[in-house]
């Protein structure tokens, strides 16, 4: 769907260039605050007075590379599968004609390079990492972030270039997130890249003041620690439950819905490919590893035994019906859709 940036067989944000225009215009300056309503859409794992920890921008969507790359190996295998049943076990007396074997040595290759692209698509979010996290300390300024090759960048918070990232994809149209460039020692050429924060597929540009009006301030006012408590306990409700541990599956409901949580009737009418996101991410998510910051981060990052400050996924309230309940039920008639569908061939084939 939109996984701009995926360091997956070299898929990733262009590096080794330098600064365009665009980018120059488009920064926002650590010092400076923007004059927007502060959201953190749905993206904080843990908080408090030291440091801040967030979820990656492809963490929302996890599940669509998988149910998709699942069905592209299915309908390849069983159509590859047709074709030579047909030809060799079916009992058929005829022999094989010049246009047989000639669409066997076309047909052969095509499947078998769509069965290595469905696989190519379940590989990039399954056997993986189930987020890649990123941290930043208030005290030391310092900001890292979880390679998806599970090394571990660590930066100067004030030394990163922060800018509006745009990409396109055929499914999602064109996206934004706030984009942090690693530069040389020149000031001008990009080295490594990463998106800092991912306002989810329906964000525009204006979504991104409003998360730079979230994070700002926890990083550079005089009263952030608490301006930023206030705002997670008053307005987000939910801390992301990944710290140490995978997403359980009503996580993987609620998440899979957020972005359309405004909209109950959308859900529904969308569960047919809802109900197979969610699949897909559980799956994706089970397979995957949970990512651990090496001992000298965490040396770095302590948390003080009387900070009154300290957030995490313990500190959330109960999840309400329209949060699980009702995309759960979703789910069920999305996938029950698929299943029944399922059973309807396969009985009529076996009469």
């Amino acid at each position: 769907m939109d996984y701009a940036g995926l360091d997956y067989r070299n898929i990733r944000f262009p590096v080794d260039r330098p600064l365009t225009d665009a980018e120059r215009e488009a920064c926002f300056q650590q010092k400076k605050a923007r004059s927007a309503p502060p959201m953190d859409f749905l993206s904080v794992i843990g908080f408090n007075s030291n440091y801040i920890d967030l979820v990656d921008r492809w963490y929302s969507i996890k599940g669509f590379n998988t149910w998709v790359g699942a069905l592209v190996v299915l309908l390849s295998i069983g159509g590859c599968a047709g074709i030579y049943i047909a030809l060799f076990f079916s009992g058929r007396t005829a022999p094989l004609e010049m246009v047989d074997w000639i669409g066997l040595s076309f047909l052969t290759p095509l499947f078998l390079a769509m069965i290595w692209g469905g696989w190519w698509l379940i590989r990039t979010e399954c056997g993986r990492w189930t987020h890649y996290p990123m941290r930043l300390n208030r005290k030391t300024r310092q900001a890292y972030f979880f390679r998806q090759d599970g090394s571990v960048l660590a930066v100067p918070w004030d030394s990163l270039f922060l800018a509006l990232g745009e990409a396109k994809s055929p499914l999602s149209g064109t996206t934004y997130d706030l984009r942090a460039h690693v530069l040389d020692a020149d000031g001008e050429t990009v080295r490594e890249s990463f998106s800092l924060g991912y306002p989810s597929l329906l964000g525009n540009a204006e979504s991104i003041d409003k998360f730079w009006a979230f994070l700002q301030p926890y990083m550079e006012a005089e009263d952030g620690v608490e301006r930023t408590w206030r705002h997670l306990k008053e307005n987000t409700g939910y801390l992301i439950p990944v710290d140490g541990r995978k997403e359980g599956w009503r996580w993987s409901i609620v998440q899979n819905y957020a972005w359309t949580g405004h909209w109950p009737w959308l859900q529904f009418i969308g569960s047919p490919v809802l109900g197979l996101n969610a699949i897909g991410r559980m799956f994706a998510m089970w397979t995957s590893k949970v990512p651990q910051w090496p001992e000298e981060v965490e040396r770095e990052n302590p948390v003080e035994a009387d900070d009154p400050y300290v957030l995490t996924w313990r500190d959330n309230g109960p999840i309400g019906w329209w949060e699980l309940y009702w995309p759960l039920i979703c789910t069920v008639i999305g996938v029950g859709g698929y299943v029944g569908v399922i059973g309807w061939v396969v009985s009529g084939l076996w009469r």
